[in-house]
């Protein structure tokens, strides 16, 4: 029960009003206390005040001639009241008069120093004040106490009163805040409920979007983005296999046929299976190049396939790529200009050489016959172009994705180092990437298609 969210955060929601309303209460309390307090410290002291004032009203009246502790004894007789006590002691310490029934067990000189605090007569609580005069030069102690039990009555009831406070809040925090926890969480719960039924069968579906200004609507959202990724992903995925599928099918159902031709009859001219076996050698060639590409692509969207980064110098590099790739270029009667200056780079000597082997090649196979090819370096950037057609615009976008070729046939007579399956443009873009390079294409002045490769300085 307590891993539920709308659980913790009913009791989060609990504890931190509890703990508002504790201490509000706590504050309030002691306000009211210290108030009381306050009014029966000050009413003890006006009523001392009177007592002596009357006292001393007395002794000062001609007419009347008694001793001092006997105008004290009359004016405490006279002196009645309900809640207050009165006992006033001499000099030494002798008691004069008292209104107090019981024996005074209070240590009364403790109480000079303060001049208030708590005594108790009795079981009953008093506050106790104390104050001197002098009356016909003698002096006299007054204490004046207060009961204390109206004040305890009340402080108890208003702690009574702010305890059951307390528990109806609580429980009316714990009713609400659930309530309304569930109810802040219900687009979470029917965003769940959509994200169960979304598959890769249906990954066009999305989820709720109540409110897109809230931080749930902001979470929907940013699910959404991810499922329109994903669903592009997807996409590229069903694209890439069913392409994979085609193109390694084409080279097995060739080796198939000749095999089977070959094997049809029981005897057949060297000739004739000189030609299968070179047919079969062909495809397979071209086959294998596929698998090592496609594991290429694959290591390479695992992570897995990591440069290993050194100072390379890229004229060198590109004229061992053009003396590769010239054994192609000479059978289509091909030129090829190499113009470039000393050149430094870090990158990894194997994967950059695979890059530029797969422009070259590409710029063979989409040559006109007795075409030129132009390769120059200046700087950090490396340009190969050649004299095909051009491509169109509407295409140019998707020349860099898996299996795609601009050419609407998919034969394979052409010679290739790349393998002819549409995988050397995307190849040596993600080679590209690795090195934080940017390979891009343009149409030339010329009318020359352009691949640039631009690496970081």
């Amino acid at each position: 029960m307590f891993s539920s969210i709308r659980v913790k955060l009913t009791l989060w929601y609990i504890c931190v009003l509890a703990f508002i309303v504790i201490v509000f209460a706590f504050i309030t309390y002691s306000s009211i206390v210290d108030v009381i307090r306050r009014e029966t410290d000050e009413n003890l002291n006006q009523t001392a005040n009177t007592f002596i004032e009357t006292i001393e009203s007395e002794a000062k009246d001609e007419e009347i001639r008694q001793n001092p502790d006997e105008v004290i004894k009359e004016a405490t007789e006279e002196f009645r009241f309900r809640d207050y006590k009165i006992a006033v002691f001499s000099n030494s310490g002798q008691l004069i008069a008292s209104t107090i029934n019981t024996t005074i067990s209070t240590d009364l000189n403790s109480i000079k120093v303060e001049k208030f605090a708590d005594s108790q007569l009795g079981q009953t609580p008093f506050r106790v004040h104390y104050q001197s005069f002098t009356l016909n030069g003698n002096v006299y102690s007054i204490y004046v106490f207060r009961s204390l039990e109206d004040q305890h009555n009340l402080t108890d009831r208003i702690r009574r009163a702010f305890s059951l406070i307390l528990i109806l809040l609580i429980l009316f925090a714990g009713i609400s805040g659930y309530f309304l926890v569930g109810r802040s969480l219900q687009p979470i719960a029917e965003m769940g409920e959509r994200a169960k039924y979304i598959t890769a069968a249906n990954l066009h579906e999305r989820l709720p979007i109540a409110n897109t200004k809230d931080e749930i609507g902001q979470l929907a959202i940013i699910f959404n983005e991810l499922l329109d990724r994903l669903n592009i992903e997807f996409d590229r995925q069903r694209r890439f296999m069913a392409d994979a599928s085609h193109e390694l099918r084409t080279p097995l159902a060739v080796i198939r046929g000749e095999s089977e031709i070959a094997l049809s009859k029981d005897s057949r001219s060297i000739s004739v299976y000189q030609e299968s076996l070179k047919v079969i050698n062909d495809e397979s060639k071209r086959l294998s190049k596929i698998v090592e590409d496609l594991f290429t692509l694959a290591r390479a969207d695992a992570g897995e396939l990591k440069p290993e980064f050194k100072t390379l110098y890229l004229d060198e590099m590109l004229s061992d790529c053009i003396r590769l790739i010239r054994t192609l270029s000479d059978k289509r009667n091909l030129t090829i200009e190499f113009s470039s200056d000393e050149t430094q780079i870090k990158g990894d000597e194997a994967l950059i050489h695979r890059l530029f082997l797969n422009l070259l090649d590409n710029a063979v196979k989409y040559n006109i016959d007795g075409g030129t090819i132009r390769v120059n370096i200046f700087k950090n950037k490396v340009n190969i172009a050649n004299t095909g057609d051009e491509i169109p615009a509407d295409q140019q976008k998707s020349i860099f994705d898996r299996f795609y070729r601009v050419e609407k046939s998919r034969s394979h007579t052409s010679e290739s180092y790349t393998g002819g399956a549409g995988l050397g443009l995307s190849i040596a873009n993600t080679i590209a990437e690795m090195h934080n390079a940017a390979l891009t294409y343009t149409r030339g002045k010329n009318g020359e298609n352009i691949f640039s490769v631009i690496f970081p300085n």
